[in-house]
């Protein structure tokens, strides 16, 4: 027969930088102002910190998915947070007293949130690299963000709009009127939940995933020994159906097929030289194997290698019905075989069916096995 014809996402803080200051005019959610914003990596113990405002975005950044696009950093500058640019780097200003009142008033937490959403709006559509600050649309804009952003993280449209509820009916140069901005929330929230305001279903529980198929294994051998391996074309458990036992300090395991050491040797080990025995390969997942190498003998030197058989013909099995011989030289070096035409395989079994004999021993050795 012829032979053989597949983190949560990672935010940084500012560290160690050195402080400086600039001044600018810093618009909030509620309006714009000059300010001389110190970028410093120290806050004070009692004041809502960097990582914490980080907790935040990193709520909201992920249910966007989007990267960030800027730093932290606290100032009393401002009365609330900005989105702002410091020397030509976007940061998202907090005041750490303002945001405590929330970190204090747990049934305020949307309005933080919302607060938070709306600046991070700014930086993400590209409001703050724009002249001109702050304006109208720009503001509603970063109003509807946040409204998408909050209906994400389960705000009913009430939590989402009670921020808006407290501003003032009129607008300004710089900020829409009240009706407007909240107007803009609700179609960001309604964008997101895909209603008009009704209350979202209740998500279906996820159904865990089928346990993967146990790998086919070949056909079992009596008195086999096995052990699990990891080989070049992955983990597959390898059999051999007899092995010599060990004779001093020399072993004759099967993974000394697989050290990639030709000084030791699996030894097969029934009478006479060997024929009849096999090497099964079963693996853990469909495999194709494009080149088989093998050492005959037990390469240790040459003199050992002409006391042990070795193997003169080999016959392959596979899951996938191919089959053939393999005839081997009397050497020990590699000899590498092309086996096009192995493909997803479950599982392989090589036999020896002819053997050299050695010039003392009958044990017929094999120094390594490579599948490729």
């Amino acid at each position: 027969m012829p032979p053989f014809a597949k983190a949560p996402l990672a935010l940084s803080v500012l560290l160690a930088l050195p402080a400086w200051a600039e001044e600018q005019i810093a618009c909030t959610i509620l309006g714009c102002q000059k300010v001389e914003i110190e970028v410093s990596p120290f806050a004070d113990a009692d004041s809502f910190s960097v990582q914490e405002v980080w907790s935040v975005v990193n709520d909201i950044l992920g249910v966007s998915g989007l990267a960030p696009n800027f730093q932290v950093v606290e100032t009393q500058e401002v009365g609330n947070a900005a989105a702002v640019i410091i020397d030509e780097q976007r940061y998202l200003a907090f005041n750490p007293v303002w945001m405590r009142t929330y970190r204090d008033r747990p049934d305020s937490k949307w309005q933080l949130y919302a607060v938070m959403a709306h600046e991070v709006g700014h930086h993400l559509q590209g409001h703050t690299i724009t002249a001109g600050g702050s304006r109208p649309p720009t503001e509603l804009e970063a109003d509807e963000y946040a409204g998408f952003t909050l209906a994400a993280l389960g705000a009913t449209l009430d939590e989402t709009q009670a921020l808006w509820k407290g501003f003032g009916e009129r607008g300004s140069a710089t900020h829409p009127p009240r009706h407007q901005r909240l107007a803009a929330v609700q179609r960001g929230w309604e964008r997101r939940r895909g209603a008009t305001g009704s209350a979202p279903a209740t998500p279906v529980a996820r159904q865990p995933a089928p346990p993967p198929p146990a790998p086919v294994r070949a056909p079992a051998v009596a008195g086999e020994s096995c052990r699990q391996l990891t080989l070049p074309v992955g983990s597959a458990r390898v059999c051999a159906s007899s092995t010599l036992g060990s004779q001093g300090r020399n072993s004759y395991v099967l993974t000394n097929m697989f050290d990639g050491n030709t000084a030791t040797a699996w030894v097969e080990g029934v009478g006479g030289t060997g024929e009849g025995r096999q090497i099964t390969v079963s693996f853990d997942r469909p495999t194709t194997v494009r080149r088989l190498g093998i050492v005959t003998g037990y390469a240790k030197s040459q003199d050992i290698f002409l006391k042990n058989a070795r193997v003169r013909e080999i016959y392959l099995e596979a899951s996938n019905r191919s089959e053939g011989s393999i005839g081997l030289s009397d050497v020990s070096a590699m000899q590498r075989f092309d086996t096009t035409g192995l493909d997803n395989l479950d599982w392989l079994t090589l036999t020896i069916r002819a053997t050299y004999p050695g010039t003392r021993y009958n044990d017929t050795a094999i120094s390594e096995l490579v599948f490729e």
